[in-house]
């Protein structure tokens, strides 16, 4: 029966969400040292230009069976988020991060947002009910530029990041088979290099971008000094998201390998690297890292990615969601 499931699984997809996992526990183990150098900067906003647009992308993909019932959408996304939202909220009281214990659901915990707004995503798939899903899509765009002008939508229930990336999860539920296959079987694969040599450059060439930029948490007026334009640039984002997805996707490799598997849990890898990520940052080390000890940044998040890819670790997380479960 299992070698059945996983036959069934599309190893393309599992390679996909390893290597983009992978770059997302990178990316947060590299954040305390990107003004270390020009370069460490560069890379940091390079991978957060389309790392967790790709993820959201795929998660939208994967939506395509339409809008859910509510209560699995709970059981699946609500319950692990009021889980570790109280887990993190006692361990960064305990770490010295925040000064209390806190209940607050509403506003989430460092990367939790995510969990919240793919709830929040998978609920506004029922608007595909009552309008084309293109007129979703252009809706979802629109929607995406305009919340930036309103300070009203703030880190509160992550809305600022649930109507700001919801575009990129609209245009996965769109997206035909037939063009991922496009995507897998595309011959000229020399062509990604140069998608990611010019968003690179574009990072490189652009001392305006900042991480609100490429977290789309906050209103334009919080983070810009000139707000009206808040909408074009965000545009700009969206653009250079989808380039740096093709990018990726064409360099995803399509057949099962001996990593694929580690794929299948990535979900459990993003809720738990948290928890070293930001013990190791209440330690405030001032340290200065090299090239090579970049490099070897790297390789520890690609380890500590396959260890937390583990059945352990992912039934510890199963574990977490039954406890909360009696309670709603």
């Amino acid at each position: 029966m299992r070698r059945d499931t996983m036959e069934k699984r599309d190893a393309y997809f599992d390679n996909a969400k390893l290597f983009l996992m992978i770059l997302v526990v990178f990316g947060h183990f590299l954040q305390p040292f990107i003004n270390d150098h020009a370069f460490y900067n560069d890379l940091y906003y390079f991978i957060f230009t389309f790392h967790m647009p790709a993820f959201i992308l795929i998660s939208g993909y994967f939506a395509k069976s339409g809008p859910k019932p509510v209560s699995k959408l709970v059981k699946k996304l609500l319950l692990p988020y009021i889980f570790f939202q109280l887990v993190y909220s006692g361990y960064y009281t305990l770490i010295g991060l925040q000064d209390s214990f806190s209940m607050e659901l509403g506003t989430p915990q460092w990367s939790l947002w995510f969990l919240l707004s793919l709830f929040c995503w998978n609920l506004l798939l029922h608007l595909t009910r009552r309008f084309s899903v293109k007129q979703v899509v252009i809706g979802s765009v629109i929607v995406a530029v305009l919340v930036g002008y309103f300070p009203i939508f703030d880190r509160f229930l992550a809305m600022q990041r649930t109507l700001t990336f919801f575009p990129y999860f609209m245009v996965g539920y769109w997206l035909p088979k037939t063009s991922i296959e496009k995507v897998k079987q595309y011959p000229k694969k020399w062509l990604a290099p140069i998608l990611f040599g010019g968003l690179f450059l574009f990072i490189q060439g652009n001392d305006l971008i900042n991480k609100y930029w490429v977290f789309g948490s906050k209103p334009y007026q919080d983070y810009l000094n000139q707000p009206l334009l808040g909408g074009p640039q965000r545009l700009i984002f969206f653009a250079a998201g989808l380039i740096g997805i093709t990018a990726f996707l064409l360099l995803v490799p399509k057949r099962r390998y001996f990593f694929s598997h580690w794929g299948k849990n990535t979900l459990t890898v993003y809720l738990l690297h948290g928890f070293l990520v930001k013990g190791l940052r209440a330690l405030d080390f001032d340290i200065e890292i090299n090239t090579l000890e970049v490099v070897l940044l790297f390789a520890a998040s690609t380890l500590l990615t396959v260890l937390l890819s583990s059945k352990r670790f992912g039934s510890w997380v199963a574990k977490g969601k039954q406890a909360l479960q009696p309670s709603l």
